[in-house]
């Protein structure tokens, strides 16, 4: 004789079965995609050598050195903060040109607005700078 347990046991293993393979037929979460950064223009370049550290949708941060006479082509650069990892001496040419002589000593930082120019180091040793650039 079968026993009652068997007949309470049997629905309850059917239905476990059905709602197992209802689960695994379901597909698995997804990661949250990590957006993609379209990919800027670059800047135009010029004699500077330049290091893209970080880029994505808020900021652009770079490594810039500029040898002794190296300059960097006219282009707008927007609002940044930068600190110089090197003393040096540059020259800022502004579009109507005007020309801003700006002196560098390592550690020190500077904000600057929304601005466009070309830089050119005038000094007699390389100029390195570390530059946060938001977008």
């Amino acid at each position: 004789m079968i026993s009652r347990r068997f007949f309470t046991l049997v629905p309850a293993l059917a239905a476990a079965a059905i709602f197992a393979g209802t689960a695994l037929a379901q597909d698995k979460p997804k990661a949250a995609a990590t957006p993609t950064p379209s990919k800027p223009v670059a800047p135009a370049k010029g004699e500077e050598d330049t290091k893209v550290i970080v880029e994505n949708d808020k900021v652009r941060v770079t490594e810039t050195r500029y040898k002794p006479g190296a300059s960097s082509a006219m282009r707008e650069r927007g609002v940044r903060v930068t600190r110089a990892l090197s003393d040096g001496t540059m020259e800022r040419t502004r579009p109507d040109g005007k020309k801003e002589t700006i002196h560098w000593k390592a550690g020190e930082v500077k904000y600057s607005p929304k601005d466009t120019f070309a830089n050119k180091n005038v000094g007699k040793t390389e100029v390195h700078l570390y530059t946060v650039t938001l977008k």
